[in-house]
Protein backbone atom coordinates (compact mmCIF):
# COMPACT_ATOMS: atom_id res chain seq x y z
CA UNK A 1 0.00 0.00 0.00
CA UNK A 2 1.23 3.49 -0.90
CA UNK A 3 0.87 5.88 2.04
CA UNK A 4 1.19 9.41 0.75
CA UNK A 5 2.65 11.74 3.38
CA UNK A 6 3.14 15.14 1.81
CA UNK A 7 3.81 17.12 -1.33
CA UNK A 8 5.85 20.33 -1.36
CA UNK A 9 6.66 22.67 -4.22
CA UNK A 10 7.94 26.06 -5.25
CA UNK A 11 7.61 28.18 -8.39
CA UNK A 12 4.87 25.74 -9.33
CA UNK A 13 1.87 27.28 -11.07
CA UNK A 14 0.81 30.35 -9.09
CA UNK A 15 2.98 29.45 -6.09
CA UNK A 16 6.14 31.48 -5.50
CA UNK A 17 9.77 30.81 -4.68
CA UNK A 18 9.14 29.70 -1.07
CA UNK A 19 8.26 26.06 -0.58
CA UNK A 20 4.58 25.32 0.01
CA UNK A 21 3.84 22.03 1.75
CA UNK A 22 0.57 20.11 1.73
CA UNK A 23 0.05 17.39 4.33
CA UNK A 24 -1.57 14.42 2.56
CA UNK A 25 -1.84 12.23 5.68
CA UNK A 26 -4.46 14.26 7.59
CA UNK A 27 -6.76 11.38 8.45
CA UNK A 28 -10.42 11.64 7.45
CA UNK A 29 -12.06 14.00 5.01
CA UNK A 30 -10.73 17.45 4.13
CA UNK A 31 -12.63 20.17 2.27
CA UNK A 32 -10.40 22.20 -0.04
CA UNK A 33 -11.77 25.57 -1.04
CA UNK A 34 -10.76 28.83 -2.65
CA UNK A 35 -11.67 31.03 -5.56
CA UNK A 36 -10.97 30.02 -9.13
CA UNK A 37 -7.32 30.48 -10.02
CA UNK A 38 -6.10 30.49 -6.44
CA UNK A 39 -4.09 27.24 -6.86
CA UNK A 40 -6.26 24.46 -5.46
CA UNK A 41 -5.81 22.14 -8.42
CA UNK A 42 -2.13 22.98 -8.76
CA UNK A 43 -1.55 22.18 -5.11
CA UNK A 44 -3.35 18.82 -4.99
CA UNK A 45 -3.83 17.48 -8.51
CA UNK A 46 -1.10 18.74 -10.80
CA UNK A 47 1.65 18.65 -8.18
CA UNK A 48 1.19 14.96 -7.36
CA UNK A 49 0.76 13.76 -10.96
CA UNK A 50 3.72 15.89 -12.08
CA UNK A 51 5.95 14.50 -9.33
CA UNK A 52 4.96 10.89 -10.06
CA UNK A 53 4.44 10.91 -13.83
CA UNK A 54 6.11 14.05 -15.14
CA UNK A 55 2.91 15.66 -16.43
CA UNK A 56 0.08 17.68 -14.90
CA UNK A 57 -3.36 16.27 -14.24
CA UNK A 58 -5.13 18.97 -16.18
CA UNK A 59 -4.77 19.46 -19.93
CA UNK A 60 -1.98 22.01 -19.84
CA UNK A 61 1.53 21.88 -21.25
CA UNK A 62 4.34 20.94 -18.92
CA UNK A 63 6.14 24.26 -19.45
CA UNK A 64 3.00 26.10 -18.35
CA UNK A 65 3.32 24.79 -14.79
CA UNK A 66 6.42 26.92 -14.17
CA UNK A 67 5.59 30.12 -12.28
CA UNK A 68 5.10 32.75 -14.97
CA UNK A 69 6.74 35.49 -12.87
CA UNK A 70 9.88 33.74 -11.59
CA UNK A 71 10.09 31.48 -14.70
CA UNK A 72 12.65 29.12 -13.18
CA UNK A 73 13.51 26.78 -10.29
CA UNK A 74 10.22 24.92 -10.48
CA UNK A 75 10.53 21.98 -8.06
CA UNK A 76 7.95 19.48 -6.78
CA UNK A 77 8.67 16.87 -4.09
CA UNK A 78 6.32 14.07 -3.15
CA UNK A 79 6.94 11.83 -0.16
CA UNK A 80 5.26 8.47 0.45
CA UNK A 81 5.86 5.23 2.33
CA UNK A 82 5.63 1.68 1.09
CA UNK A 83 5.89 -0.79 3.97
CA UNK A 84 8.96 0.35 5.92
CA UNK A 85 10.59 2.18 3.02
CA UNK A 86 10.41 5.96 2.66
CA UNK A 87 10.41 7.33 -0.91
CA UNK A 88 10.92 10.90 -2.08
CA UNK A 89 10.34 11.91 -5.70
CA UNK A 90 11.90 15.22 -6.73
CA UNK A 91 11.08 16.58 -10.16
CA UNK A 92 11.79 20.04 -11.54
CA UNK A 93 11.87 22.29 -14.59
CA UNK A 94 14.41 24.99 -15.39
CA UNK A 95 16.65 23.27 -14.51
CA UNK A 96 15.31 19.82 -15.32
CA UNK A 97 15.36 17.48 -12.34
CA UNK A 98 14.17 13.92 -11.88
CA UNK A 99 15.39 12.07 -8.80
CA UNK A 100 14.05 9.11 -6.83
CA UNK A 101 15.27 8.61 -3.25
CA UNK A 102 14.74 5.48 -1.20
CA UNK A 103 15.37 5.82 2.51
CA UNK A 104 17.39 8.97 1.85
CA UNK A 105 19.61 7.45 -0.84
CA UNK A 106 19.40 8.38 -4.53
CA UNK A 107 18.46 5.42 -6.72
CA UNK A 108 20.90 4.85 -9.58
CA UNK A 109 20.23 7.27 -12.45
CA UNK A 110 22.42 5.62 -15.10
CA UNK A 111 19.34 4.58 -17.08
CA UNK A 112 17.63 6.87 -19.56
CA UNK A 113 14.88 9.14 -18.23
CA UNK A 114 12.20 6.95 -19.87
CA UNK A 115 13.62 3.81 -18.25
CA UNK A 116 13.96 5.63 -14.93
CA UNK A 117 10.27 6.60 -15.16
CA UNK A 118 9.31 3.02 -16.05
CA UNK A 119 11.24 1.82 -12.99
CA UNK A 120 9.27 4.25 -10.81
CA UNK A 121 5.89 3.16 -12.23
CA UNK A 122 6.50 -0.57 -12.55
CA UNK A 123 8.69 -1.37 -9.55
CA UNK A 124 7.77 1.24 -6.93
CA UNK A 125 4.27 2.74 -7.21
CA UNK A 126 3.06 -0.04 -9.55
CA UNK A 127 0.60 2.27 -11.27
CA UNK A 128 0.64 4.15 -14.54
CA UNK A 129 -0.97 7.52 -15.14
CA UNK A 130 -4.30 6.06 -16.32
CA UNK A 131 -4.62 3.78 -13.30
CA UNK A 132 -3.65 6.55 -10.88
CA UNK A 133 -6.30 8.89 -12.28
CA UNK A 134 -8.93 6.16 -12.00
CA UNK A 135 -8.13 5.11 -8.44
CA UNK A 136 -6.73 8.18 -6.69
CA UNK A 137 -8.06 11.26 -8.50
CA UNK A 138 -11.44 12.12 -9.90
CA UNK A 139 -11.41 15.56 -11.46
CA UNK A 140 -14.15 17.31 -13.32
CA UNK A 141 -11.82 19.06 -15.77
CA UNK A 142 -9.65 16.43 -17.44
CA UNK A 143 -10.73 13.23 -15.75
CA UNK A 144 -11.68 10.60 -18.32
CA UNK A 145 -14.33 8.32 -16.80
CA UNK A 146 -13.71 4.63 -17.09
CA UNK A 147 -16.82 4.22 -19.20
CA UNK A 148 -15.57 6.79 -21.72
CA UNK A 149 -12.25 5.01 -22.21
CA UNK A 150 -11.39 2.81 -25.16
CA UNK A 151 -11.50 -0.97 -24.55
CA UNK A 152 -7.68 -1.01 -24.56
CA UNK A 153 -7.42 1.70 -21.90
CA UNK A 154 -10.14 0.00 -19.82
CA UNK A 155 -8.14 -3.21 -19.95
CA UNK A 156 -4.95 -1.38 -18.89
CA UNK A 157 -6.69 0.13 -15.85
CA UNK A 158 -8.22 -3.19 -14.79
CA UNK A 159 -4.90 -5.02 -15.24
CA UNK A 160 -3.15 -2.47 -13.05
CA UNK A 161 -5.85 -2.69 -10.38
CA UNK A 162 -5.73 -6.49 -10.40
CA UNK A 163 -1.93 -6.35 -10.50
CA UNK A 164 -1.83 -8.55 -13.58
CA UNK A 165 -0.04 -6.09 -15.87
CA UNK A 166 2.99 -8.31 -15.29
CA UNK A 167 1.39 -10.77 -17.71
CA UNK A 168 1.19 -8.01 -20.35
CA UNK A 169 4.82 -7.16 -19.69
CA UNK A 170 5.67 -10.85 -19.91
CA UNK A 171 3.71 -11.08 -23.14
CA UNK A 172 5.60 -8.07 -24.50
CA UNK A 173 8.89 -9.67 -23.52
CA UNK A 174 7.66 -12.95 -24.95
CA UNK A 175 6.90 -11.28 -28.28
CA UNK A 176 10.48 -10.06 -28.32
CA UNK A 177 11.69 -13.54 -27.43
CA UNK A 178 9.46 -15.05 -30.13
CA UNK A 179 10.82 -12.61 -32.70
CA UNK A 180 14.36 -13.41 -31.57
CA UNK A 181 13.56 -17.13 -31.65
CA UNK A 182 12.20 -16.86 -35.19
CA UNK A 183 15.21 -14.83 -36.28
CA UNK A 184 17.61 -17.26 -34.61
CA UNK A 185 15.73 -20.21 -36.10
CA UNK A 186 15.83 -18.62 -39.53
CA UNK A 187 19.52 -17.84 -39.07
CA UNK A 188 20.21 -21.41 -37.90
CA UNK A 189 18.24 -22.76 -40.87
CA UNK A 190 20.22 -20.57 -43.27
CA UNK A 191 23.55 -21.46 -41.65
CA UNK A 192 22.63 -25.16 -41.65
CA UNK A 193 21.79 -24.93 -45.35
CA UNK A 194 25.09 -23.19 -46.04
CA UNK A 195 27.05 -25.79 -44.07
CA UNK A 196 25.30 -28.65 -45.90
CA UNK A 197 26.09 -26.94 -49.18
CA UNK A 198 29.72 -26.49 -48.11
CA UNK A 199 29.92 -30.17 -47.13
CA UNK A 200 28.45 -31.17 -50.48
CA UNK A 201 30.91 -28.92 -52.32
CA UNK A 202 33.87 -30.19 -50.28
CA UNK A 203 32.87 -33.83 -50.83
CA UNK A 204 32.35 -33.17 -54.54
CA UNK A 205 35.70 -31.39 -54.76
CA UNK A 206 37.37 -34.20 -52.82
CA UNK A 207 35.91 -36.82 -55.13
CA UNK A 208 36.84 -34.74 -58.17
CA UNK A 209 40.31 -34.23 -56.74
CA UNK A 210 40.73 -37.93 -56.22
CA UNK A 211 39.48 -38.77 -59.72
CA UNK A 212 41.52 -36.01 -61.29
CA UNK A 213 44.62 -37.03 -59.36
CA UNK A 214 44.22 -40.69 -60.29
CA UNK A 215 43.53 -39.83 -63.93
CA UNK A 216 46.47 -37.44 -64.09
CA UNK A 217 48.79 -39.97 -62.44
CA UNK A 218 47.58 -42.65 -64.86
CA UNK A 219 48.17 -40.32 -67.83
CA UNK A 220 51.65 -39.35 -66.62
CA UNK A 221 52.49 -42.97 -65.84
CA UNK A 222 51.45 -43.84 -69.38
CA UNK A 223 53.80 -41.12 -70.62
CA UNK A 224 56.58 -42.58 -68.45
CA UNK A 225 55.96 -46.10 -69.76
CA UNK A 226 55.91 -44.85 -73.37
CA UNK A 227 59.11 -42.88 -72.80
CA UNK A 228 60.80 -45.86 -71.21
CA UNK A 229 59.89 -47.96 -74.25
CA UNK A 230 61.35 -45.22 -76.44
CA UNK A 231 64.49 -45.16 -74.28
CA UNK A 232 64.78 -48.91 -74.64
CA UNK A 233 64.43 -48.63 -78.41
CA UNK A 234 66.97 -45.82 -78.50
CA UNK A 235 69.38 -47.82 -76.35
CA UNK A 236 69.02 -50.84 -78.64
CA UNK A 237 69.52 -48.62 -81.69
CA UNK A 238 72.59 -47.09 -80.03
CA UNK A 239 74.03 -50.51 -79.28
CA UNK A 240 73.47 -51.51 -82.91
CA UNK A 241 75.12 -48.33 -84.17
CA UNK A 242 78.05 -48.84 -81.81
CA UNK A 243 78.51 -52.37 -83.16
CA UNK A 244 78.51 -51.08 -86.74
CA UNK A 245 80.98 -48.34 -85.87
CA UNK A 246 83.24 -50.89 -84.20
CA UNK A 247 83.02 -53.18 -87.22
CA UNK A 248 83.80 -50.30 -89.57
CA UNK A 249 86.66 -49.11 -87.39
CA UNK A 250 88.01 -52.64 -87.23
CA UNK A 251 87.83 -53.14 -91.03
CA UNK A 252 88.62 -49.61 -92.21
CA UNK A 253 92.17 -49.14 -93.72
CA UNK A 254 94.55 -46.50 -92.49
CA UNK A 255 93.52 -43.55 -94.61
CA UNK A 256 96.67 -41.58 -93.80
CA UNK A 257 98.94 -44.43 -94.84
CA UNK A 258 96.92 -44.88 -98.01
CA UNK A 259 97.21 -41.19 -98.74
CA UNK A 260 101.00 -41.28 -98.11
CA UNK A 261 101.31 -44.30 -100.34
CA UNK A 262 99.28 -42.56 -103.05
CA UNK A 263 101.49 -39.52 -102.64
CA UNK A 264 104.60 -41.64 -103.16
CA UNK A 265 103.02 -43.41 -106.13
CA UNK A 266 102.10 -40.05 -107.65
CA UNK A 267 105.71 -38.87 -107.13
CA UNK A 268 106.96 -42.00 -108.91
CA UNK A 269 104.47 -41.40 -111.68
CA UNK A 270 105.62 -37.80 -112.00
CA UNK A 271 109.24 -38.89 -112.12
CA UNK A 272 108.56 -41.52 -114.78
CA UNK A 273 106.54 -39.02 -116.72
CA UNK A 274 109.45 -36.56 -116.64
CA UNK A 275 111.86 -39.27 -117.69
CA UNK A 276 109.54 -40.21 -120.52
CA UNK A 277 109.40 -36.57 -121.65
CA UNK A 278 113.18 -36.32 -121.49
CA UNK A 279 113.44 -39.53 -123.50
CA UNK A 280 111.01 -38.21 -126.11
CA UNK A 281 112.97 -34.97 -126.33
CA UNK A 282 116.27 -36.84 -126.85
CA UNK A 283 114.75 -39.06 -129.49
CA UNK A 284 113.31 -36.05 -131.22
CA UNK A 285 116.77 -34.38 -131.16
CA UNK A 286 118.45 -37.34 -132.80
CA UNK A 287 115.78 -37.55 -135.41
CA UNK A 288 115.75 -33.87 -136.22
CA UNK A 289 119.46 -32.90 -136.04
CA UNK A 290 122.32 -34.06 -138.32
CA UNK A 291 125.15 -32.47 -136.34
CA UNK A 292 125.91 -31.90 -132.68
CA UNK A 293 125.04 -28.38 -131.63
CA UNK A 294 127.90 -28.24 -129.23
CA UNK A 295 130.84 -29.61 -131.24
CA UNK A 296 129.35 -29.19 -134.68
CA UNK A 297 130.27 -32.77 -135.42
CA UNK A 298 128.11 -34.48 -137.96
CA UNK A 299 125.86 -37.15 -136.71
CA UNK A 300 125.78 -40.05 -139.07
CA UNK A 301 122.87 -42.26 -139.69
CA UNK A 302 124.60 -45.14 -138.10
CA UNK A 303 125.40 -43.11 -135.04
CA UNK A 304 121.82 -41.85 -134.88
CA UNK A 305 120.47 -45.35 -135.03
CA UNK A 306 122.90 -46.55 -132.41
CA UNK A 307 121.92 -43.68 -130.19
CA UNK A 308 118.15 -44.07 -130.78
CA UNK A 309 117.96 -47.76 -129.86
CA UNK A 310 118.62 -47.39 -126.12
CA UNK A 311 116.49 -44.29 -126.09
CA UNK A 312 113.59 -46.11 -127.64
CA UNK A 313 114.07 -49.10 -125.37
CA UNK A 314 114.10 -46.86 -122.37
CA UNK A 315 110.99 -45.09 -123.70
CA UNK A 316 109.15 -48.38 -123.92
CA UNK A 317 110.24 -49.29 -120.46
CA UNK A 318 109.09 -45.94 -119.17
CA UNK A 319 105.73 -46.28 -120.94
CA UNK A 320 105.20 -49.65 -119.37
CA UNK A 321 106.19 -48.34 -115.97
CA UNK A 322 103.87 -45.34 -116.33
CA UNK A 323 101.00 -47.62 -117.26
CA UNK A 324 101.66 -49.82 -114.25
CA UNK A 325 102.05 -46.84 -111.92
CA UNK A 326 98.79 -45.38 -113.31
CA UNK A 327 97.01 -48.59 -112.53
CA UNK A 328 98.43 -48.55 -109.02
CA UNK A 329 97.33 -44.92 -108.61
CA UNK A 330 93.78 -45.69 -109.69
CA UNK A 331 93.68 -48.69 -107.37
CA UNK A 332 95.00 -46.60 -104.52
CA UNK A 333 92.51 -43.81 -105.28
CA UNK A 334 89.65 -46.33 -105.30
CA UNK A 335 90.89 -47.74 -102.01
CA UNK A 336 91.20 -44.24 -100.56
CA UNK A 337 87.72 -43.31 -101.85
CA UNK A 338 86.31 -46.45 -100.29
CA UNK A 339 88.16 -45.73 -97.05
CA UNK A 340 86.88 -42.16 -97.03
CA UNK A 341 83.33 -43.43 -97.53
CA UNK A 342 83.84 -45.83 -94.65
CA UNK A 343 85.12 -43.01 -92.45
CA UNK A 344 82.16 -40.88 -93.53
CA UNK A 345 79.84 -43.73 -92.56
CA UNK A 346 81.64 -43.98 -89.21
CA UNK A 347 81.29 -40.23 -88.71
CA UNK A 348 77.59 -40.34 -89.61
CA UNK A 349 77.05 -43.29 -87.30
CA UNK A 350 78.93 -41.46 -84.53
CA UNK A 351 76.69 -38.45 -85.10
CA UNK A 352 73.64 -40.72 -84.90
CA UNK A 353 75.00 -42.21 -81.69
CA UNK A 354 75.46 -38.70 -80.24
CA UNK A 355 71.93 -37.82 -81.31
CA UNK A 356 70.62 -40.97 -79.65
CA UNK A 357 72.54 -40.03 -76.50
CA UNK A 358 70.92 -36.58 -76.54
CA UNK A 359 67.50 -38.12 -77.03
CA UNK A 360 68.16 -40.61 -74.23
CA UNK A 361 69.14 -37.81 -71.86
CA UNK A 362 66.03 -35.89 -72.94
CA UNK A 363 63.80 -38.89 -72.35
CA UNK A 364 65.38 -39.56 -68.94
CA UNK A 365 64.89 -35.91 -68.00
CA UNK A 366 61.27 -36.13 -69.18
CA UNK A 367 60.79 -39.19 -66.95
CA UNK A 368 62.19 -37.18 -64.02
CA UNK A 369 59.69 -34.41 -64.80
CA UNK A 370 56.87 -36.95 -65.01
CA UNK A 371 57.86 -38.43 -61.66
CA UNK A 372 57.79 -34.96 -60.13
CA UNK A 373 54.38 -34.40 -61.71
CA UNK A 374 53.13 -37.65 -60.17
CA UNK A 375 54.51 -36.55 -56.81
CA UNK A 376 52.77 -33.20 -57.26
CA UNK A 377 49.52 -34.99 -58.11
CA UNK A 378 49.86 -37.11 -55.00
CA UNK A 379 50.47 -34.01 -52.86
CA UNK A 380 47.61 -32.10 -54.51
CA UNK A 381 45.40 -35.11 -54.08
CA UNK A 382 46.23 -35.38 -50.39
CA UNK A 383 42.77 -35.74 -48.88
CA UNK A 384 43.76 -35.32 -45.22
CA UNK A 385 43.12 -31.56 -45.14
CA UNK A 386 39.91 -31.90 -47.14
CA UNK A 387 38.66 -34.71 -44.93
CA UNK A 388 39.55 -32.67 -41.83
CA UNK A 389 37.56 -29.73 -43.18
CA UNK A 390 34.62 -31.99 -43.98
CA UNK A 391 34.71 -33.50 -40.49
CA UNK A 392 34.82 -30.00 -38.99
CA UNK A 393 31.86 -28.92 -41.11
CA UNK A 394 29.93 -32.04 -40.14
CA UNK A 395 30.64 -31.23 -36.48
CA UNK A 396 29.25 -27.71 -37.08
CA UNK A 397 26.25 -29.31 -38.82
CA UNK A 398 25.53 -31.48 -35.77
CA UNK A 399 25.90 -28.47 -33.45
CA UNK A 400 23.60 -26.33 -35.59
CA UNK A 401 21.09 -29.16 -35.93
CA UNK A 402 21.04 -29.45 -32.16
CA UNK A 403 20.68 -25.68 -31.83
CA UNK A 404 17.88 -25.68 -34.40
CA UNK A 405 16.08 -28.48 -32.55
CA UNK A 406 16.46 -26.59 -29.28
CA UNK A 407 15.14 -23.43 -30.94
CA UNK A 408 12.18 -25.36 -32.32
CA UNK A 409 11.44 -26.74 -28.85
CA UNK A 410 11.88 -23.26 -27.41
CA UNK A 411 9.54 -21.89 -30.06
CA UNK A 412 6.89 -24.45 -29.12
CA UNK A 413 7.22 -23.44 -25.46
CA UNK A 414 7.01 -19.75 -26.39
CA UNK A 415 3.97 -20.47 -28.53
CA UNK A 416 2.20 -22.16 -25.63
CA UNK A 417 3.29 -19.37 -23.30
CA UNK A 418 2.01 -16.81 -25.80
CA UNK A 419 -1.38 -18.50 -25.77
CA UNK A 420 -1.42 -18.32 -21.97
CA UNK A 421 -0.27 -14.67 -21.85
CA UNK A 422 -2.72 -13.34 -24.42
CA UNK A 423 -5.74 -11.38 -23.28
CA UNK A 424 -7.77 -14.55 -23.70
CA UNK A 425 -5.39 -16.61 -21.51
CA UNK A 426 -4.40 -16.28 -17.86
CA UNK A 427 -5.52 -12.65 -17.62
CA UNK A 428 -8.97 -13.57 -18.92
CA UNK A 429 -9.25 -16.27 -16.23
CA UNK A 430 -8.23 -13.82 -13.49
CA UNK A 431 -10.50 -11.07 -14.80
CA UNK A 432 -13.34 -13.56 -15.12
CA UNK A 433 -12.78 -14.51 -11.49
CA UNK A 434 -12.91 -10.90 -10.30
CA UNK A 435 -15.71 -9.67 -12.58
CA UNK A 436 -18.52 -10.84 -10.26
CA UNK A 437 -16.83 -9.02 -7.34
CA UNK A 438 -16.40 -5.89 -9.45
CA UNK A 439 -20.00 -5.91 -10.62
CA UNK A 440 -21.22 -6.56 -7.07
CA UNK A 441 -19.22 -3.62 -5.69
CA UNK A 442 -20.30 -1.28 -8.51
CA UNK A 443 -23.95 -2.12 -7.94
CA UNK A 444 -23.51 -1.76 -4.17
CA UNK A 445 -22.09 1.77 -4.51
CA UNK A 446 -24.78 2.69 -7.06
CA UNK A 447 -27.40 1.54 -4.55
CA UNK A 448 -25.71 3.52 -1.78
CA UNK A 449 -26.09 6.61 -3.96
CA UNK A 450 -29.77 5.88 -4.49
CA UNK A 451 -29.20 4.82 -8.12
CA UNK A 452 -31.02 1.54 -8.51
CA UNK A 453 -29.83 -0.14 -11.67
CA UNK A 454 -28.25 -3.44 -12.56
CA UNK A 455 -24.74 -2.68 -13.88
CA UNK A 456 -22.77 -5.46 -15.53
CA UNK A 457 -19.29 -5.50 -17.14
CA UNK A 458 -18.41 -8.45 -19.34
CA UNK A 459 -14.98 -9.91 -20.06
CA UNK A 460 -14.44 -7.35 -22.84
CA UNK A 461 -15.33 -4.53 -20.38
CA UNK A 462 -18.47 -3.66 -22.30
CA UNK A 463 -21.27 -2.54 -20.05
CA UNK A 464 -24.87 -3.66 -19.82
CA UNK A 465 -27.12 -1.49 -17.63
CA UNK A 466 -30.65 -2.44 -16.80
CA UNK A 467 -32.91 0.00 -14.97
CA UNK A 468 -36.45 -0.47 -13.63
CA UNK A 469 -39.04 -0.15 -16.36
CA UNK A 470 -36.24 0.21 -18.89
CA UNK A 471 -34.67 -2.05 -21.40
CA UNK A 472 -30.93 -2.49 -21.72
CA UNK A 473 -29.08 0.80 -21.65
CA UNK A 474 -25.54 1.93 -22.30
CA UNK A 475 -23.55 4.48 -20.32
CA UNK A 476 -24.25 7.21 -22.86
CA UNK A 477 -28.01 6.73 -22.45
CA UNK A 478 -28.04 8.33 -18.99
CA UNK A 479 -28.11 11.94 -17.82
CA UNK A 480 -24.95 13.68 -16.64
CA UNK A 481 -25.94 13.25 -13.00
CA UNK A 482 -26.53 9.54 -13.52
CA UNK A 483 -23.24 9.22 -15.40
CA UNK A 484 -21.43 10.90 -12.51
CA UNK A 485 -22.91 8.43 -10.05
CA UNK A 486 -21.76 5.57 -12.28
CA UNK A 487 -18.27 7.14 -12.47
CA UNK A 488 -18.15 7.53 -8.68
CA UNK A 489 -19.34 3.97 -8.18
CA UNK A 490 -16.64 2.68 -10.54
CA UNK A 491 -13.97 4.79 -8.81
CA UNK A 492 -14.95 3.44 -5.39
CA UNK A 493 -15.20 -0.09 -6.73
CA UNK A 494 -11.72 0.09 -8.27
CA UNK A 495 -10.30 1.42 -5.02
CA UNK A 496 -11.92 -1.42 -3.09
CA UNK A 497 -10.63 -4.03 -5.55
CA UNK A 498 -7.16 -2.44 -5.37
CA UNK A 499 -7.33 -2.58 -1.58
CA UNK A 500 -8.30 -6.24 -1.69
CA UNK A 501 -5.52 -7.02 -4.15
CA UNK A 502 -3.09 -4.63 -2.43
CA UNK A 503 -2.00 -3.56 -5.93
CA UNK A 504 -2.95 0.07 -6.55
CA UNK A 505 -3.97 0.55 -2.94
CA UNK A 506 -3.31 4.02 -1.50
CA UNK A 507 -4.31 6.13 1.49
CA UNK A 508 -5.27 9.04 -0.78
CA UNK A 509 -8.43 10.03 -2.66
CA UNK A 510 -8.84 13.43 -4.32
CA UNK A 511 -12.19 14.55 -5.73
CA UNK A 512 -12.13 17.74 -7.78
CA UNK A 513 -15.41 19.66 -8.02
CA UNK A 514 -17.48 16.49 -7.84
CA UNK A 515 -20.12 18.26 -5.71
CA UNK A 516 -20.08 21.27 -8.05
CA UNK A 517 -21.26 19.37 -11.12
CA UNK A 518 -24.22 17.13 -11.77
CA UNK A 519 -24.99 15.55 -8.40
CA UNK A 520 -28.35 16.54 -7.02
CA UNK A 521 -29.01 17.06 -3.31
CA UNK A 522 -29.98 13.43 -2.75
CA UNK A 523 -26.97 12.11 -4.61
CA UNK A 524 -24.70 14.51 -2.74
CA UNK A 525 -26.04 13.39 0.63
CA UNK A 526 -25.64 9.70 -0.21
CA UNK A 527 -22.14 10.23 -1.58
CA UNK A 528 -21.06 12.12 1.55
CA UNK A 529 -22.16 9.13 3.60
CA UNK A 530 -19.89 6.93 1.46
CA UNK A 531 -17.02 9.36 1.98
CA UNK A 532 -17.48 9.21 5.74
CA UNK A 533 -17.14 5.45 5.59
CA UNK A 534 -14.10 5.63 3.26
CA UNK A 535 -12.50 8.36 5.38
CA UNK A 536 -11.99 5.86 8.15
CA UNK A 537 -9.22 4.16 6.17
CA UNK A 538 -7.92 6.84 3.78
CA UNK A 539 -7.32 10.57 3.41
CA UNK A 540 -9.97 12.18 1.24
CA UNK A 541 -9.57 15.67 -0.22
CA UNK A 542 -12.65 17.23 -1.79
CA UNK A 543 -12.04 20.34 -3.91
CA UNK A 544 -15.20 22.44 -4.15
CA UNK A 545 -16.49 25.95 -4.70
CA UNK A 546 -19.48 25.19 -2.42
CA UNK A 547 -17.53 25.60 0.78
CA UNK A 548 -20.39 27.45 2.46
CA UNK A 549 -22.77 24.55 1.75
CA UNK A 550 -20.34 21.76 2.64
CA UNK A 551 -18.30 23.22 5.50
CA UNK A 552 -20.33 21.52 8.20
CA UNK A 553 -20.00 18.16 6.41
CA UNK A 554 -16.18 17.98 6.83
CA UNK A 555 -14.07 17.83 9.97
CA UNK A 556 -11.09 19.47 8.29
CA UNK A 557 -10.68 22.21 5.73
CA UNK A 558 -7.96 23.79 3.63
CA UNK A 559 -8.32 27.20 2.01
CA UNK A 560 -6.21 28.73 -0.76
CA UNK A 561 -5.93 32.39 -1.62
CA UNK A 562 -3.85 34.49 -3.98
CA UNK A 563 -2.06 37.63 -2.92
CA UNK A 564 0.21 39.70 -5.13
CA UNK A 565 -0.06 37.13 -7.96
CA UNK A 566 1.15 34.31 -5.67
CA UNK A 567 -1.00 31.59 -4.08
CA UNK A 568 -0.75 30.33 -0.53
CA UNK A 569 -2.54 28.15 2.02
CA UNK A 570 -4.24 30.19 4.73
CA UNK A 571 -5.86 27.41 6.74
Amino acid sequence: MIQFKKVRFRNFGSFGNNYTEVNLDTGGNTLVSGNNGHGKSFALLDSITFALFGKPFRSIKVNQIVNSINQKDCVVECEFHISDDVYLIRRGIKPKIFEVFKNGELIDQHAKARDYQNMLEEQIIKMNYKSFTQVVILGSSSFVPFMQMSPGDRRTVIEDILDIQVFSEMNSLLKTRLAENKEQLLSAHRELGLIKEKIQIQESNLESLRKKGDAEKARVQQEIDTTRDQIKELQEAGIELAKRVKELNDNAPNLKELQESLKRTNATHSKLTQQSLDNESLASFYNENSECPSCRQEITEETRKSLLVPVEDQYKTLKTSLTEVGVVIREQEEIIESAMKTHQDISKLTTDIDRLGTELRSRNKYIEQCNKQIESCENAGDTDDSETRIESLKGDEVTLSTTKAELLDEGVIYSHASTLLKDTGIKARIIKTYLPVMNQLINKYLGDMDFFAQFHLDENFSETIKSRHRDDFSYQSFSEGEKLRIDLALLLAWREIARLKNSANTNLLILDEVFDSSLDAGGTEEFLKLLDILGERCNIFVISHKADQLADKFSKSMTFEKRGNFSRIIS
